[in-house]
This record gives C-alpha cells, sequence and structure tokens, in this order.
C-alpha cells in the first residue's frame, strides 16, 4: 500500500517523527474532539520531549467526524485527518497509519479508537513509553470489563492465542496497541495483512509467532459506544466472528512450524490474583434470545457437524440444542479444534460460519455457568477454561 497524493501533500511539512498516534474513526462526530482532546492532554504530559503526530484515520465516514477533526486544533502538536486507503475496513485504516509511520521514520505507532468514552491522559504514556524506552515491541491493553463483555476474546481469541503460541496475553484483540518500529516492519510487509476487524488479533499473533517482545498495559476502564450493541449480538458483534476467526486460523497456518516450538515451552496461564480496582460496567445479556438465535441457525450446519465432528461430539450438540446438556468448555474446545484442524485442508469459511453457531452455544452455557458469580471468580473460571481449551488442542492436533 503506497500513501496516496493527497497524504504526501499533508506531509510535506511534517519532518521526520518519533512517535505517531493513530486514531480510527468512522461515525463518531459525538466522541471525537474528546478523543483528541485526550489525546493531545496524553502527549503533552508523557510525550512532550519527543516529535509526535497525531493521524485520523478516517473511515468514509458520513457525518461530521473528519470536518470536527480537521479543524480541532491541538498546536503546539501537529495532526493531520485524512481518508484511509483503500477499502473501508479497520485493518486499512491502520495500515494507512502505519504507512504514514513508516515514511516519517517513526519509532512507536500507537493507536486508540475513536469512540472512546473512558480514555484518559494516562493512556497515552502507559501505552507508549515502553516501547520508546525499548522495553518491549508491543504493548496491549488490560482493560477491567464485565465477566459478559469480551465475547470472542474469553472464550476463543484468549485461549487460541495461549494455546496454539504459549502466549498469555489476555485481552489480544484490544483495540489499542503500539507498536515498534521493528514490529511495524514485520507488519506492513506481511502477506495476510487484513482489511477489517482481524487487525487486532494479526497484531497480537504476528508479534507472538515472530517472538517479539509483549507487555500489557493496565488502562482500567474501557467504555465506548460499541458496547452498547452487546445487548443485541445478533446483529452486531457476531458478524465482526467470522472476520476475526478467519484472521487468526490463516495465521496460526501461515506459523505452523513456528508454533509447534512455541507450544512445547508449556508456558503456565497466570494466576488470577485479588481484585481491588473498580468496578465495570455490566453487559446485559438476553439469554433467551441467544439460546432461539442458535437453535434457528443450527440447523443451516447440520451436515457441516457430522461431517467434522466424531459421532459422540455431534449427538453431544444434539443435546446441548434439545436443551438436554450444556456447551461445556471441553466440549467446546473440541468443536474449536477439530473445525480449525479441518479449515487447514480446505480453507472454507463456510467452516467458522459453522463455528460460530458453537461459539454463540459456548457463550450461552458460560452465561449459565458465571451468572451468579462476581467477577474474580468468573476470570479464574476464563483461567481454568483455558487449560482445558490447551489441553484438548493438544489432543487434538498432535493426533494428526
Amino acid at each position: 500500500m503506497e500513501l496516496s497524493p493527497s497524504i504526501i501533500d499533508k506531509l510535506e511539512d511534517i519532518e521526520a517523527v518519533d512517535v505517531v498516534i493513530g486514531i480510527q474513526t468512522k461515525n463518531v462526530e459525538s466522541t471525537i474532539l474528546h478523543v483528541l482532546n485526550v489525546v493531545y492532554d496524553g502527549i503533552t504530559r508523557y510525550l512532550s520531549s519527543y516529535r509526535t503526530l497525531v493521524v485520523v484515520s478516517d473511515g468514509f465516514s458520513t457525518d461530521r467526524t473528519m470536518e470536527l477533526a480537521d479543524i480541532f486544533d491541538i498546536s503546539p502538536v501537529k495532526k493531520i485527518a485524512i481518508e484511509q486507503m483503500g477499502e473501508p475496513g479497520k485493518g486499512n485504516g491502520m495500515k494507512t497509519i502505519i504507512e504514514i509511520a513508516h515514511e516519517l521514520n517513526a519509532r512507536a505507532v500507537g493507536f486508540v479508537d475513536g469512540d472512546l468514552l473512558s480514555i484518559k491522559a494516562e493512556w497515552i504514556g502507559e501505552l507508549v513509553r515502553p516501547v520508546l524506552y525499548g522495553r518491549t515491541d508491543l504493548v496491549v491493553p488490560f482493560y477491567v470489563r464485565d465477566k459478559f463483555d469480551g465475547l470472542i476474546t474469553n472464550n476463543f481469541a484468549y485461549p487460541f492465542t495461549m494455546s496454539y503460541y504459549g502466549t498469555d496475553v489476555r485481552q489480544p484483540i484490544g483495540g489499542e496497541f503500539c507498536i515498534s518500529r521493528r514490529l511495524m516492519g514485520s507488519l506492513r510487509e506481511h502477506p495476510l495483512f487484513p482489511s477489517d476487524f482481524g487487525i487486532d488479533i494479526f497484531i497480537t499473533s504476528v508479534a507472538a509467532a515472530e517472538d517479539r517482545r509483549i507487555r500489557e498495559a493496565m488502562l482500567g476502564l474501557k467504555l465506548h459506544e460499541s458496547t452498547t450493541k452487546y445487548v443485541d449480538p445478533e446483529s452486531s458483534i457476531v458478524p465482526m466472528f467470522r472476520q476475526v476467526v478467519r484472521t487468526m486460523f490463516d495465521l496460526a497456518i501461515y506459523y505452523t512450524d513456528k508454533s509447534k516450538s512455541m507450544r512445547s515451552r508449556d508456558n503456565d496461564i497466570a494466576e488470577v490474583s485479588d481484585y481491588f480496582g473498580p468496578s465495570p460496567v455490566p453487559v446485559k445479556v438476553d439469554r433467551e434470545k441467544m439460546f432461539s438465535t442458535i437453535v434457528e441457525r443450527y440447523s443451516g450446519y447440520g451436515s457441516v457437524y457430522r461431517s467434522v465432528f466424531p459421532p459422540r461430539l455431534f449427538e453431544h450438540i444434539g443435546d446441548f440444542i434439545n436443551g438436554s446438556a450444556a456447551m461445556d468448555a471441553e466440549s467446546w474446545a473440541e468443536c474449536a479444534w477439530r473445525m480449525f484442524a479441518e479449515y487447514r485442508k480446505e480453507k472454507d469459511v463456510m467452516l467458522i460460519d459453522a463455528l460460530r453457531v458453537i461459539w454463540f452455544a459456548r457463550f450461552v452455557s458460560f452465561y449459565d455457568e458465571c451468572k451468579d458469580m462476581d467477577m474474580l471468580e468468573a476470570e479464574n473460571r476464563i483461567k481454568e477454561n483455558a487449560r482445558i481449551f490447551r489441553d484438548v488442542m493438544k489432543k487434538v492436533l498432535d493426533s494428526e
């Protein structure tokens, strides 16, 4: 991806910089000024001795996002607001920021979303300074989240990344990141760079697979406008599943040889310590609506399940649909790994769509397991389930 002439023109008066802070936006006119103001505050507090450029990379907004981002003055910090290159999609928006950072020879590139409500100035320091100080190649966020927040993270992205790469990154698709110049080089040249929602798991997976240093930043509570969409995941979060998981699976295939040596390390999963932080915003779950959706979608993939899963596992899924069994952690893990093993042969996205229904079933059972637990108890359950996910991986993949 080469920078467009219009972007090159905006960079003419900007010399080399140390840091680029990228803000991805799309129809966020209600939050962009707040995010810009907090980013400015963070730069002046924590990065005042560095040459920093703020880049607003907009994904073809139809509201006033670009207009507001363009006119908002954060002098003396430099800022440009540009329309991202390529097709609509978060990945292309971040790739645009990375190409600008490469052009300006930046040492660190931080990313924040433009719809954040809880962003604080301290986030900028926590994300960027460990990279500038040479302590890490990738900073990923650790947010305080409700036990039912992170639908894809808790039951899939986290245990998969931990199991396959031996890297215990609790929130591998957290949204906010900072990358080093070295990792930036690996990412921008990678043949599997995704155009959309797979970008977060792409960054974490590449860093893990290529043995880059990864560090978590404690950012506290996270609240953004898209959190409200969890009330109806079928129309919002679920469509994201295909993009995230396809990227996750494709990278796992790409790094098959490397992952074998990483899995052999058998790194343990960090224990959960006592928690004395703030309470997260509760996430509402319509359990009955979710279950109805699963039953409705299940029949469309029955032939896929029958061909991929052994009879006992196929029958267990049927028992869940009939309401006589739970989609327990071990059954879910076996479904996930067997579907991945099948995807390695065919790379058929229908397999991922079929798995999405089982993942949704796992979330319903997870809800049943944890609805009366406090946050710490639920987190311990997530860690326990991740260990099960890892153990099942060894049985399924090593038997091939």
